[in-house]
């Protein structure tokens, strides 16, 4: 594959996606870096002042985990800290999942939400202080949101915090497995990594429990 250097063709996966150009954030992908196993890295250098680089795992680049060298976390922090304290809370990160999951093109988890058509109410999409606002008052340790209609958007009208077998009892099927995407049924699971369900149903039979095996592809020959 043009750009990807040799040592890629001894991973087990038989295709890599060449990342070289792509942003990520403050992250621009110069050239392929290395290989560990089955996980791509790639040699990236950060558009802030200090044009830092440094090898990313892939995998970070795509779901939103790698977006600078530090310096936006870092800017980030800076900025929260003069509106909420609120940066650690379980709520929080639930508002960045979900603004991930339906803004961000390359987040794993975007093709069954952003990808088919599901979005974050303009209050939310801009403000973490408007969410909490919203659903600060019946949150409760141990709960996520979830959408009350499967198919409409995030919203104060369309969510609630559940628990996960709550959460499960709103999805298409009631088995619910962890990915790299985050909690999703074996259906969704199986549309995003390409899976059939009986794949899914099959590894689970066999306590497998790592989110990265559950859905990696199958060996072939």
């Amino acid at each position: 594959m043009q750009g990807v250097q040799q040592d890629a063709l001894h991973m087990d996966m038989k295709r890599v996606k060449d990342l070289t150009g792509q942003k990520f954030g403050r992250w621009v992908v110069v050239r392929f870096s290395h290989a560990k196993g089955n996980a791509a890295y790639w040699w990236c250098r950060c558009e802030c002042e200090a044009h830092t680089e440094k090898s990313v795992f892939g995998g970070d680049l795509k779901r939103g985990e790698s977006t600078s060298c530090g310096c936006l976390s870092r800017e980030e922090r800076a900025a929260r800290s003069t509106k909420h304290s609120l940066s650690r809370h379980p709520a929080y990160r639930s508002w960045i999942y979900m603004r991930n999951r339906c803004n961000n093109p390359n987040y794993d988890g975007y093709g069954i939400y952003g990808g088919r058509g599901i979005s974050v109410c303009e209050r939310w999409n801009t403000s973490f202080e408007a969410f909490w606002e919203d659903m600060g008052p019946t949150w409760a340790p141990g709960l996520s949101i979830d959408r009350i209609n499967y198919n409409d958007n995030y919203s104060p009208e369309n969510c609630r915090w559940v628990t996960a077998k709550e959460q499960a009892r709103n999805r298409r099927t009631e088995t619910i497995i962890e990915t790299p995407a985050g909690p999703m049924c074996v259906t969704e699971a199986a549309e995003l990594y390409g899976l059939s369900r009986q794949t899914l149903f099959s590894r689970l039979r066999y306590k497998w429990t790592d989110p990265y095996d559950l859905v990696r592809p199958p060996h072939r020959k």
